[in-house]
């Protein structure tokens, strides 16, 4: 068995998580929290509403301001695109982003292009980062709506969310915020952090697949439109019959994420620190992004010389990855180090190791001794000396 280094892809549900669903699935909250004419379906309906109150507890928001959907990728094109057909009246809107963003905020944002709305996208400083400066000395001033990620899920790059948000504010933009990568593992406080609309996901946090959620300010956005029609639920917003076992898991993975988050960022430092530690020993590599201004879970290496598949060939014992797990399978270099202004050959030599509540110490040393194995290996193999 391999071992698991790929958190940013995805997580372990943590045994509390697994626990709560297994109980809901065992007892009588079997019924459609939609049907409220007996007992099954309140029994549902009351999970249902409990965990919308433990995910609004996580973020500082009222429980009615969360909406339920299959992830992030669902709230994403819900935010942007759903925003847009509400607030759209035949007349073309600005909206701004990022090259950093998510494949599904890319998406979404050409979707209202198609509208003949105009979208711009901001260009990261050095670091990858989305700092204040150089988010507005690319706004354009006609823009109402921008998407900005918290935690970039190639990087780890932490983007400048507050004071973002009360630039957005200030200047009355909506601002919509991609909180996959730092729902649970970072503190965020939307109404501190003047957040009008944010995606939210289980599965990065030791939740389920297949569930997440769409904060939307009630005061400064209020409703989207429906992008799924037919029945009417989450006030209209989003139809179909709500996944009363994930949504518990969902609240579940958050009750304990805000329990441990102090514990698990430290550990999780102790785990980048000691493999970086480890492998300064060999040379050729760098770090792409910034490391004071990262998330420590989440680390982008570059070996210009190499190919990242051989590398995670090479380095059979560990589960790592080339980069995001939505664009893995995909031909094109990551748009992400495209826009941090990588060379081909330096995005085709990255790798992305990203670390988690159950990686040991002793794991991470090992993943360290044994790419710097594997570099040496492959560099003998060209006949490289470095």
């Amino acid at each position: 068995m391999k071992t698991y280094l790929d958190f940013a892809s995805t997580t372990p549900m943590a045994p509390e998580v697994i626990e709560e669903m297994h109980a809901v699935m065992s007892e009588d909250s079997f019924g459609n929290p939609s049907s409220l004419d007996h007992q099954f379906g309140i029994s549902a309906n009351n999970i249902v509403e409990q965990s919308r109150n433990e995910v609004a507890n996580l973020i500082n928001a009222n429980p009615e301001e969360i909406l339920w959907t299959s992830g992030a990728t669902e709230s994403n094109n819900l935010a942007i695109v759903g925003f847009h057909q509400f607030q759209y009246k035949g007349h073309p809107l600005r909206f701004t982003t990022s090259h950093l963003e998510h494949k599904s905020v890319i998406e979404s944002m050409r979707s209202i292009e198609e509208l003949e709305s105009k979208v711009s996208f901001i260009q990261p400083n050095k670091d990858g980062q989305i700092d204040l400066e150089t988010f507005t000395s690319q706004l354009n001033p006609d823009a109402i709506f921008a998407s900005c990620m918290h935690i970039n899920n190639e990087t780890g790059v932490v983007n400048e969310i507050k004071e973002i948000g009360k630039y957005c504010k200030k200047n009355e933009i909506i601002f919509h915020v991609d909180a996959a990568q730092s729902i649970g593992k970072i503190p965020i406080d939307v109404k501190e952090m003047c957040i009008d609309l944010m995606s939210m996901s289980a599965h990065k946090v030791y939740g389920p697949k297949g569930v997440g959620a769409l904060y939307i300010n009630k005061d400064s956005v209020g409703r989207v439109k429906s992008l799924i029609v037919g029945g009417g639920q989450e006030r209209g917003m989003r139809s179909g019959t709500l996944p009363t076992h994930q949504i518990a898991g969902m609240a579940s993975a958050y009750r304990v994420s805000k329990q441990r988050m102090h514990d698990d960022l430290e550990h999780i430092q102790q785990c980048r620190d000691a493999f970086l530690k480890k492998l300064s020993s060999l040379n050729g590599w760098k770090i792409n992004g910034s490391v004071e201004d990262a998330f420590p879970g989440i680390l982008s290496l570059c070996f210009h010389d190499l190919y990242s598949e051989s590398l995670i060939y090479a380095m059979e014992g560990f589960a790592i990855s080339r980069g995001s797990a939505c664009s893995s399978d995909h031909d094109e270099p990551s748009h992400v180090l495209k826009s941090m202004g990588l060379l081909d050959h330096e995005i085709n030599g990255t790798i992305r190791i990203s670390f988690g509540r159950t990686t040991s110490l002793h794991d991470t040393e090992s993943a360290a001794s044994e790419l710097i194995a594997a570099v040496t290996h492959l560099r003998n193999l060209k006949g490289d000396s470095q």
